[in-house]
Protein backbone atom coordinates (compact mmCIF):
# COMPACT_ATOMS: atom_id res chain seq x y z
CA UNK A 1 0.00 0.00 0.00
CA UNK A 2 1.01 3.73 -0.87
CA UNK A 3 2.96 5.01 2.12
CA UNK A 4 1.36 8.37 1.91
CA UNK A 5 -2.24 6.66 1.71
CA UNK A 6 -0.91 4.60 5.14
CA UNK A 7 -0.27 8.25 6.54
CA UNK A 8 -3.64 9.36 5.48
CA UNK A 9 -5.48 6.28 7.32
CA UNK A 10 -3.41 6.99 10.44
CA UNK A 11 -4.18 10.57 10.78
CA UNK A 12 -8.23 9.99 10.26
CA UNK A 13 -8.12 7.29 13.15
CA UNK A 14 -6.22 9.22 15.55
CA UNK A 15 -8.59 12.35 14.48
CA UNK A 16 -11.45 10.02 15.28
CA UNK A 17 -9.81 9.01 18.61
CA UNK A 18 -9.57 12.35 19.78
CA UNK A 19 -13.11 13.51 18.49
CA UNK A 20 -14.79 10.95 20.74
CA UNK A 21 -12.11 11.36 23.44
CA UNK A 22 -13.53 14.87 23.29
CA UNK A 23 -17.09 13.89 23.11
CA UNK A 24 -16.88 11.73 26.31
CA UNK A 25 -15.15 14.50 28.06
CA UNK A 26 -18.41 16.59 27.04
CA UNK A 27 -21.22 14.48 28.04
CA UNK A 28 -19.47 12.74 30.98
CA UNK A 29 -17.72 15.60 33.11
CA UNK A 30 -15.14 14.21 35.87
CA UNK A 31 -15.74 14.58 39.47
CA UNK A 32 -13.76 17.46 41.43
CA UNK A 33 -12.05 17.67 44.83
CA UNK A 34 -13.15 21.31 46.14
CA UNK A 35 -10.61 22.63 48.60
CA UNK A 36 -12.91 23.80 51.94
CA UNK A 37 -10.07 24.94 54.37
CA UNK A 38 -7.56 27.79 53.64
CA UNK A 39 -4.98 26.43 52.86
CA UNK A 40 -5.05 22.78 52.43
CA UNK A 41 -1.61 20.76 52.44
CA UNK A 42 -1.09 18.66 49.41
CA UNK A 43 0.63 15.31 50.53
CA UNK A 44 2.72 12.43 48.30
CA UNK A 45 0.35 9.99 50.23
CA UNK A 46 -3.01 9.58 52.88
CA UNK A 47 -1.68 10.70 55.69
CA UNK A 48 -0.38 13.80 58.09
CA UNK A 49 2.64 12.79 57.96
CA UNK A 50 3.49 12.17 54.17
CA UNK A 51 6.12 14.18 52.35
CA UNK A 52 4.52 17.58 52.17
CA UNK A 53 4.01 18.85 48.55
CA UNK A 54 2.62 22.28 48.55
CA UNK A 55 -0.64 24.25 49.39
CA UNK A 56 -3.80 25.09 47.64
CA UNK A 57 -6.07 28.04 48.91
CA UNK A 58 -9.68 27.57 49.48
CA UNK A 59 -12.57 27.52 46.65
CA UNK A 60 -9.95 25.46 44.37
CA UNK A 61 -11.25 22.32 42.58
CA UNK A 62 -8.67 19.68 41.51
CA UNK A 63 -9.61 16.51 39.66
CA UNK A 64 -10.48 13.38 41.39
CA UNK A 65 -8.40 10.46 40.87
CA UNK A 66 -8.98 8.52 43.75
CA UNK A 67 -9.60 8.38 47.33
CA UNK A 68 -8.67 5.83 50.44
CA UNK A 69 -8.42 6.03 54.08
CA UNK A 70 -5.46 6.50 56.53
CA UNK A 71 -4.42 4.35 59.49
CA UNK A 72 -6.21 6.39 61.19
CA UNK A 73 -9.41 5.81 59.27
CA UNK A 74 -9.48 9.34 58.18
CA UNK A 75 -10.78 9.47 54.17
CA UNK A 76 -7.92 11.38 51.96
CA UNK A 77 -8.53 12.41 48.42
CA UNK A 78 -5.81 11.94 45.60
CA UNK A 79 -6.05 14.57 42.82
CA UNK A 80 -4.36 15.76 39.76
CA UNK A 81 -2.30 19.07 40.36
CA UNK A 82 0.03 20.82 37.13
CA UNK A 83 2.51 19.62 35.07
CA UNK A 84 0.95 15.67 35.32
CA UNK A 85 1.75 15.40 39.27
CA UNK A 86 -0.57 13.56 42.03
CA UNK A 87 -1.21 14.58 45.17
CA UNK A 88 -3.27 13.67 48.73
CA UNK A 89 -5.47 15.94 50.24
CA UNK A 90 -7.71 15.21 53.57
CA UNK A 91 -11.45 14.96 53.45
CA UNK A 92 -11.43 17.26 56.60
CA UNK A 93 -10.55 20.21 54.52
CA UNK A 94 -12.02 18.79 51.19
CA UNK A 95 -15.36 17.54 49.64
CA UNK A 96 -15.97 15.55 46.52
CA UNK A 97 -17.78 17.49 43.91
CA UNK A 98 -20.50 15.14 41.92
CA UNK A 99 -21.39 15.33 38.44
CA UNK A 100 -24.77 16.68 38.83
CA UNK A 101 -23.24 20.16 39.79
CA UNK A 102 -20.49 20.05 36.73
CA UNK A 103 -21.34 21.19 33.44
CA UNK A 104 -19.44 22.79 30.38
CA UNK A 105 -19.34 26.09 28.35
CA UNK A 106 -17.46 26.73 25.24
CA UNK A 107 -15.96 29.95 24.04
CA UNK A 108 -17.56 31.49 20.83
CA UNK A 109 -15.07 34.79 20.78
CA UNK A 110 -11.36 34.79 18.94
CA UNK A 111 -9.70 36.10 22.55
CA UNK A 112 -11.18 36.37 25.71
CA UNK A 113 -9.73 36.96 29.09
CA UNK A 114 -9.54 34.67 32.14
CA UNK A 115 -10.27 36.63 35.56
CA UNK A 116 -9.74 35.46 39.03
CA UNK A 117 -13.36 37.15 39.90
CA UNK A 118 -16.35 37.70 38.25
CA UNK A 119 -16.19 41.56 37.36
CA UNK A 120 -14.02 43.26 34.28
CA UNK A 121 -11.82 45.29 37.07
CA UNK A 122 -10.92 41.43 37.92
CA UNK A 123 -7.20 40.77 37.42
CA UNK A 124 -6.47 38.87 34.28
CA UNK A 125 -4.86 35.48 35.08
CA UNK A 126 -4.89 34.46 31.00
CA UNK A 127 -6.48 34.20 27.89
CA UNK A 128 -8.38 31.67 26.03
CA UNK A 129 -9.64 31.30 22.38
CA UNK A 130 -12.63 30.24 20.42
CA UNK A 131 -13.77 26.70 20.54
CA UNK A 132 -11.79 26.02 23.83
CA UNK A 133 -14.31 23.88 26.41
CA UNK A 134 -14.48 24.30 30.30
CA UNK A 135 -16.55 22.47 33.15
CA UNK A 136 -18.33 24.98 35.36
CA UNK A 137 -19.16 24.88 38.66
CA UNK A 138 -21.75 28.07 39.25
CA UNK A 139 -22.78 31.13 37.63
CA UNK A 140 -22.71 34.59 39.10
CA UNK A 141 -24.06 38.00 37.91
CA UNK A 142 -21.60 41.78 38.35
CA UNK A 143 -22.76 44.32 39.23
CA UNK A 144 -23.94 45.47 35.40
CA UNK A 145 -25.67 42.14 35.37
CA UNK A 146 -23.62 40.38 33.40
CA UNK A 147 -23.70 36.59 33.43
CA UNK A 148 -20.37 34.77 34.19
CA UNK A 149 -19.30 31.14 34.67
CA UNK A 150 -16.86 29.91 37.59
CA UNK A 151 -14.82 27.10 35.82
CA UNK A 152 -11.99 24.80 36.01
CA UNK A 153 -9.29 26.67 34.18
CA UNK A 154 -6.33 24.49 35.06
CA UNK A 155 -5.34 21.85 36.75
CA UNK A 156 -5.21 23.86 40.25
CA UNK A 157 -6.62 26.95 39.84
CA UNK A 158 -10.72 28.37 39.01
CA UNK A 159 -11.28 31.36 37.12
CA UNK A 160 -14.32 33.18 36.08
CA UNK A 161 -15.18 33.39 32.14
CA UNK A 162 -17.65 36.24 30.83
CA UNK A 163 -20.99 34.70 29.55
CA UNK A 164 -21.30 37.01 26.59
CA UNK A 165 -18.95 35.34 24.91
CA UNK A 166 -19.57 31.19 26.11
CA UNK A 167 -22.24 29.39 24.73
CA UNK A 168 -23.65 26.30 27.43
CA UNK A 169 -22.84 22.87 25.27
CA UNK A 170 -23.83 21.06 28.81
CA UNK A 171 -25.75 21.71 31.87
CA UNK A 172 -25.26 20.41 35.60
CA UNK A 173 -27.63 17.82 36.00
CA UNK A 174 -30.39 17.40 38.64
CA UNK A 175 -32.63 14.87 40.48
CA UNK A 176 -35.40 16.78 40.14
CA UNK A 177 -37.13 18.79 37.33
CA UNK A 178 -36.60 22.50 36.57
CA UNK A 179 -39.89 24.64 35.88
CA UNK A 180 -38.70 26.26 32.18
CA UNK A 181 -41.11 29.54 33.17
CA UNK A 182 -39.50 30.16 36.57
CA UNK A 183 -36.47 28.32 36.18
CA UNK A 184 -37.23 26.92 40.03
CA UNK A 185 -36.06 22.84 40.57
CA UNK A 186 -38.97 20.80 41.99
CA UNK A 187 -37.47 18.39 44.21
CA UNK A 188 -39.80 14.90 43.41
CA UNK A 189 -38.22 12.28 46.04
CA UNK A 190 -37.15 12.93 49.25
CA UNK A 191 -35.00 10.42 51.67
CA UNK A 192 -36.37 9.90 55.01
CA UNK A 193 -34.52 8.35 57.87
CA UNK A 194 -36.45 5.07 59.55
CA UNK A 195 -33.42 4.28 62.14
CA UNK A 196 -31.90 5.89 64.81
CA UNK A 197 -28.44 7.83 64.86
CA UNK A 198 -27.87 7.24 60.76
CA UNK A 199 -24.68 7.51 60.13
CA UNK A 200 -24.13 9.63 56.63
CA UNK A 201 -21.28 7.98 54.81
CA UNK A 202 -18.71 9.25 51.68
CA UNK A 203 -19.52 6.63 49.47
CA UNK A 204 -22.16 3.38 49.57
CA UNK A 205 -20.40 1.19 51.62
CA UNK A 206 -20.44 1.11 55.73
CA UNK A 207 -16.90 1.53 55.01
CA UNK A 208 -17.37 4.97 53.68
CA UNK A 209 -15.87 7.21 55.58
CA UNK A 210 -18.14 8.72 58.59
CA UNK A 211 -19.63 12.49 57.27
CA UNK A 212 -22.10 12.71 60.06
CA UNK A 213 -24.83 11.30 61.50
CA UNK A 214 -28.72 12.18 61.50
CA UNK A 215 -31.74 11.75 63.54
CA UNK A 216 -35.14 9.58 63.09
CA UNK A 217 -37.26 11.50 60.76
CA UNK A 218 -35.10 13.52 59.02
CA UNK A 219 -35.56 14.03 55.18
CA UNK A 220 -32.73 14.92 52.97
CA UNK A 221 -33.26 15.46 48.78
CA UNK A 222 -32.83 12.37 46.92
CA UNK A 223 -29.99 11.95 44.08
CA UNK A 224 -29.28 8.42 43.58
CA UNK A 225 -29.54 4.78 44.42
CA UNK A 226 -26.26 2.22 45.19
CA UNK A 227 -25.34 -0.90 46.08
CA UNK A 228 -22.29 -2.09 48.32
CA UNK A 229 -20.26 -5.08 48.43
CA UNK A 230 -22.88 -7.10 50.09
CA UNK A 231 -25.58 -6.18 47.55
CA UNK A 232 -27.47 -3.96 50.25
CA UNK A 233 -29.10 -1.09 48.69
CA UNK A 234 -27.47 2.48 49.36
CA UNK A 235 -29.19 5.82 48.83
CA UNK A 236 -27.56 8.85 48.20
CA UNK A 237 -28.68 12.37 49.64
CA UNK A 238 -28.34 16.20 49.29
CA UNK A 239 -26.79 16.35 53.06
CA UNK A 240 -26.06 20.18 52.99
CA UNK A 241 -26.45 22.81 50.46
CA UNK A 242 -22.80 21.92 48.78
CA UNK A 243 -22.26 18.49 50.45
CA UNK A 244 -23.77 14.42 49.43
CA UNK A 245 -23.61 11.92 51.44
CA UNK A 246 -24.99 7.96 51.19
CA UNK A 247 -27.46 6.53 54.14
CA UNK A 248 -28.04 2.44 53.85
CA UNK A 249 -31.37 1.66 52.87
CA UNK A 250 -32.16 -0.45 55.69
CA UNK A 251 -31.90 2.35 57.81
CA UNK A 252 -33.98 4.94 55.17
CA UNK A 253 -36.87 5.25 52.69
CA UNK A 254 -37.79 6.73 49.99
CA UNK A 255 -41.13 9.25 50.10
CA UNK A 256 -42.37 11.98 47.89
CA UNK A 257 -41.13 15.56 48.55
CA UNK A 258 -44.94 16.78 49.45
CA UNK A 259 -45.40 13.96 51.91
CA UNK A 260 -45.71 15.83 55.27
CA UNK A 261 -45.45 14.35 58.79
CA UNK A 262 -48.18 14.50 61.55
CA UNK A 263 -48.05 17.88 62.86
CA UNK A 264 -49.67 17.15 66.29
CA UNK A 265 -47.67 14.10 68.64
CA UNK A 266 -49.41 12.41 71.32
CA UNK A 267 -47.62 12.49 74.60
CA UNK A 268 -48.63 9.57 77.00
CA UNK A 269 -47.89 10.33 81.01
CA UNK A 270 -48.23 7.80 83.86
CA UNK A 271 -49.56 9.53 86.83
CA UNK A 272 -50.44 7.77 90.43
CA UNK A 273 -53.86 8.72 92.20
CA UNK A 274 -55.48 7.93 95.60
CA UNK A 275 -59.10 6.78 94.85
CA UNK A 276 -61.42 7.20 97.47
CA UNK A 277 -63.10 3.80 98.19
CA UNK A 278 -65.72 4.82 101.20
CA UNK A 279 -69.49 6.90 100.56
CA UNK A 280 -67.11 9.68 103.09
CA UNK A 281 -64.04 9.81 104.39
CA UNK A 282 -62.49 12.64 106.58
CA UNK A 283 -59.13 14.40 105.26
CA UNK A 284 -56.88 15.21 108.03
CA UNK A 285 -54.12 17.71 108.04
CA UNK A 286 -51.66 14.65 109.46
CA UNK A 287 -51.29 10.88 109.01
CA UNK A 288 -53.34 10.20 112.17
CA UNK A 289 -57.31 9.55 112.84
CA UNK A 290 -55.97 12.37 115.81
CA UNK A 291 -55.25 14.92 113.37
CA UNK A 292 -57.15 18.11 112.69
CA UNK A 293 -60.17 17.41 110.04
CA UNK A 294 -59.52 19.12 106.78
CA UNK A 295 -63.18 18.39 105.41
CA UNK A 296 -64.45 15.55 103.92
CA UNK A 297 -64.68 13.40 100.56
CA UNK A 298 -67.10 11.12 98.41
CA UNK A 299 -66.74 7.73 97.12
CA UNK A 300 -64.73 7.70 93.64
CA UNK A 301 -63.16 11.05 94.08
CA UNK A 302 -59.81 10.84 92.34
CA UNK A 303 -56.75 13.08 94.10
CA UNK A 304 -53.13 13.39 93.28
CA UNK A 305 -50.98 11.10 95.12
CA UNK A 306 -47.94 12.44 97.22
CA UNK A 307 -46.36 9.93 99.82
CA UNK A 308 -47.24 7.06 102.09
CA UNK A 309 -47.02 6.89 105.78
CA UNK A 310 -47.58 4.72 108.47
CA UNK A 311 -49.67 6.00 111.04
CA UNK A 312 -49.56 5.87 114.66
CA UNK A 313 -52.42 3.64 114.79
CA UNK A 314 -50.16 1.54 112.27
CA UNK A 315 -52.22 1.67 109.41
CA UNK A 316 -50.72 3.30 106.08
CA UNK A 317 -51.79 6.82 104.74
CA UNK A 318 -51.53 8.03 101.70
CA UNK A 319 -51.00 12.45 101.72
CA UNK A 320 -53.48 13.51 98.71
CA UNK A 321 -53.30 17.02 96.76
CA UNK A 322 -56.46 18.10 98.67
CA UNK A 323 -57.29 21.03 96.48
CA UNK A 324 -55.12 23.43 94.70
CA UNK A 325 -53.30 24.84 98.16
CA UNK A 326 -53.56 22.55 100.48
CA UNK A 327 -52.25 19.10 101.16
CA UNK A 328 -53.81 16.01 102.98
CA UNK A 329 -54.05 12.48 104.25
CA UNK A 330 -56.61 9.67 104.17
CA UNK A 331 -56.77 6.65 105.50
CA UNK A 332 -55.33 3.24 102.95
CA UNK A 333 -58.92 1.72 104.47
CA UNK A 334 -61.47 3.89 102.73
CA UNK A 335 -59.19 4.87 99.58
CA UNK A 336 -56.67 2.96 97.08
CA UNK A 337 -53.26 4.21 94.79
CA UNK A 338 -54.41 3.68 91.23
CA UNK A 339 -52.72 4.11 88.03
CA UNK A 340 -53.48 6.47 85.46
CA UNK A 341 -52.44 7.33 82.06
CA UNK A 342 -53.01 10.90 80.68
CA UNK A 343 -52.50 11.36 76.65
CA UNK A 344 -51.82 14.72 75.85
CA UNK A 345 -51.55 16.30 71.71
CA UNK A 346 -48.66 18.96 71.88
CA UNK A 347 -48.66 21.32 69.15
CA UNK A 348 -45.69 21.46 67.69
CA UNK A 349 -43.70 24.35 65.41
CA UNK A 350 -40.60 24.39 63.77
CA UNK A 351 -37.70 27.04 63.43
CA UNK A 352 -34.54 27.45 60.95
CA UNK A 353 -31.43 26.87 62.96
CA UNK A 354 -27.62 26.41 61.84
CA UNK A 355 -25.96 22.99 63.08
CA UNK A 356 -22.27 22.73 63.07
CA UNK A 357 -21.17 19.52 61.26
CA UNK A 358 -17.34 20.46 60.61
CA UNK A 359 -14.95 21.20 64.00
CA UNK A 360 -13.19 23.91 64.43
CA UNK A 361 -15.53 26.51 62.93
CA UNK A 362 -14.86 30.64 62.02
CA UNK A 363 -17.25 32.76 62.45
CA UNK A 364 -17.36 35.97 60.99
CA UNK A 365 -17.94 39.12 60.74
CA UNK A 366 -19.57 38.98 56.98
CA UNK A 367 -20.07 36.34 54.35
CA UNK A 368 -16.19 35.86 53.05
CA UNK A 369 -13.28 34.47 53.99
CA UNK A 370 -11.80 37.76 54.45
CA UNK A 371 -14.45 38.53 56.81
CA UNK A 372 -12.93 39.39 60.41
CA UNK A 373 -13.07 36.49 62.61
CA UNK A 374 -15.18 36.86 65.89
CA UNK A 375 -15.06 33.18 66.87
CA UNK A 376 -14.40 29.74 66.89
CA UNK A 377 -17.58 26.74 66.91
CA UNK A 378 -17.59 23.49 67.19
CA UNK A 379 -19.21 20.19 65.46
CA UNK A 380 -22.94 19.73 66.65
CA UNK A 381 -22.98 23.08 67.95
CA UNK A 382 -26.86 24.82 66.85
CA UNK A 383 -27.67 28.55 66.39
CA UNK A 384 -30.94 30.62 65.08
CA UNK A 385 -30.75 30.87 61.45
CA UNK A 386 -31.17 34.69 60.44
CA UNK A 387 -30.31 34.20 56.49
CA UNK A 388 -28.25 32.83 53.77
CA UNK A 389 -25.72 34.39 51.34
CA UNK A 390 -23.55 33.67 48.32
CA UNK A 391 -20.08 34.82 48.14
CA UNK A 392 -17.86 35.98 45.17
CA UNK A 393 -16.39 32.40 44.60
CA UNK A 394 -20.58 31.33 44.59
CA UNK A 395 -20.32 29.42 48.54
CA UNK A 396 -23.23 29.85 50.56
CA UNK A 397 -22.98 31.13 54.28
CA UNK A 398 -25.39 31.10 57.07
CA UNK A 399 -26.01 34.14 59.09
CA UNK A 400 -26.57 33.37 62.38
CA UNK A 401 -27.32 34.68 66.08
CA UNK A 402 -23.76 34.14 67.37
CA UNK A 403 -24.45 34.48 71.03
CA UNK A 404 -27.68 37.08 72.35
CA UNK A 405 -25.92 39.91 70.96
CA UNK A 406 -23.63 39.15 68.52
CA UNK A 407 -24.66 38.03 64.34
CA UNK A 408 -21.81 36.07 62.76
CA UNK A 409 -21.25 33.97 59.59
CA UNK A 410 -20.30 30.27 58.81
CA UNK A 411 -19.71 28.58 55.62
CA UNK A 412 -22.43 26.45 54.38
CA UNK A 413 -20.06 23.71 53.32
CA UNK A 414 -19.54 23.10 57.11
CA UNK A 415 -22.64 23.59 58.67
CA UNK A 416 -26.28 22.91 57.25
CA UNK A 417 -29.67 24.08 57.93
CA UNK A 418 -32.61 22.15 59.84
CA UNK A 419 -36.18 22.37 61.64
CA UNK A 420 -35.82 22.11 65.14
CA UNK A 421 -39.19 21.80 67.17
CA UNK A 422 -40.65 23.59 69.68
CA UNK A 423 -43.45 22.38 71.59
CA UNK A 424 -45.99 24.97 72.49
CA UNK A 425 -46.56 23.69 75.85
CA UNK A 426 -43.89 26.29 77.53
CA UNK A 427 -44.33 25.00 81.44
CA UNK A 428 -41.03 24.12 83.04
CA UNK A 429 -40.72 21.80 85.85
CA UNK A 430 -39.59 24.31 88.20
CA UNK A 431 -35.52 23.70 87.92
CA UNK A 432 -33.59 26.81 87.81
CA UNK A 433 -31.36 26.99 85.08
CA UNK A 434 -28.20 28.02 85.67
CA UNK A 435 -26.57 30.41 83.05
CA UNK A 436 -23.45 29.21 81.72
CA UNK A 437 -20.82 30.33 78.79
CA UNK A 438 -18.17 28.29 76.41
CA UNK A 439 -15.35 29.32 75.31
CA UNK A 440 -15.07 30.12 71.61
CA UNK A 441 -11.49 31.38 71.14
CA UNK A 442 -8.54 29.94 71.31
CA UNK A 443 -6.80 31.05 73.39
CA UNK A 444 -8.78 33.54 75.70
CA UNK A 445 -7.76 36.00 78.30
CA UNK A 446 -9.18 36.05 81.65
CA UNK A 447 -8.91 39.53 83.65
CA UNK A 448 -9.54 40.98 86.54
CA UNK A 449 -11.76 43.93 85.22
CA UNK A 450 -13.92 43.88 82.02
CA UNK A 451 -11.50 46.39 80.27
CA UNK A 452 -8.19 44.63 78.09
CA UNK A 453 -6.39 46.58 80.68
CA UNK A 454 -7.24 44.58 83.25
CA UNK A 455 -4.83 41.97 85.15
CA UNK A 456 -4.83 38.49 83.37
CA UNK A 457 -5.30 36.29 85.42
CA UNK A 458 -5.13 33.22 82.86
CA UNK A 459 -6.00 31.89 79.71
CA UNK A 460 -8.89 29.18 78.76
CA UNK A 461 -9.01 27.27 76.07
CA UNK A 462 -12.06 26.76 73.71
CA UNK A 463 -14.64 24.30 74.33
CA UNK A 464 -14.47 25.40 78.55
CA UNK A 465 -17.81 26.39 80.09
CA UNK A 466 -17.66 28.42 82.92
CA UNK A 467 -20.43 29.52 85.38
CA UNK A 468 -21.64 32.93 84.05
CA UNK A 469 -21.80 35.94 87.09
CA UNK A 470 -22.95 38.93 85.18
CA UNK A 471 -22.30 40.80 82.39
CA UNK A 472 -21.17 44.49 81.39
CA UNK A 473 -20.15 46.59 77.83
CA UNK A 474 -16.96 48.13 78.61
CA UNK A 475 -15.99 52.32 76.88
CA UNK A 476 -16.25 50.76 73.41
CA UNK A 477 -19.36 49.25 74.07
CA UNK A 478 -17.90 45.61 73.68
CA UNK A 479 -19.98 42.86 76.36
CA UNK A 480 -17.64 41.19 78.67
CA UNK A 481 -19.40 38.19 80.76
CA UNK A 482 -17.76 37.99 84.22
CA UNK A 483 -17.36 34.22 85.38
CA UNK A 484 -16.58 31.84 87.53
CA UNK A 485 -13.06 31.22 87.22
CA UNK A 486 -12.03 28.64 89.63
CA UNK A 487 -13.76 27.68 93.31
CA UNK A 488 -12.03 31.42 95.02
CA UNK A 489 -11.50 33.16 91.78
CA UNK A 490 -14.14 35.43 89.63
CA UNK A 491 -12.81 37.03 86.57
CA UNK A 492 -13.81 38.89 83.12
CA UNK A 493 -13.76 37.35 79.08
CA UNK A 494 -14.59 39.23 76.20
CA UNK A 495 -18.02 38.27 75.04
CA UNK A 496 -16.77 38.06 71.46
CA UNK A 497 -15.02 34.91 71.94
CA UNK A 498 -17.64 33.49 74.39
CA UNK A 499 -21.43 32.59 74.19
CA UNK A 500 -24.07 31.89 76.83
CA UNK A 501 -25.33 28.14 76.43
Amino acid sequence: MNKNIKKFIVAVLAGATFSCMGVMEVLAAPQYVQITGDPVAVRDNAGTTATFIKQVRYGNRLVYLSEKNDANGTRWYQVKLTGGKKGWVTSVFADTVDEKYVGRVEVDTNLLNVRAGASLTSEILGTTRVGTQYDYFSTKKDDSNQLWYLVHYNDEQTAWLLGTYCKVVSKPGSSGKTDSKTGTKTVERMVELTGSSVVVRSKASAKGEKIATAAKGKKFEYLATGTDEKQQTWYKIQYTSDKSGWVPGSDSKIVKAADKTESKTVKKTTVKQVQITASKVVVRKSASKTSKSLGTTAKGKKFNYLASKKGTDGKTWYQIQYNSKTKGWVISTYSKIITTETTKKEEKTGKKIVEIIESPVNVRASASLNGKKIGITSKGKKFAYLATKKDSAGKTWYQIQYNSKTKGWVLGSLSRIVMEEVKADSKTDGKTTVKQIVITGNPVNVRASASETGKKLGTVSPGKKFKLLSTKKDNKDRTWYQIQYDSKTKGWVLGAFAEIV
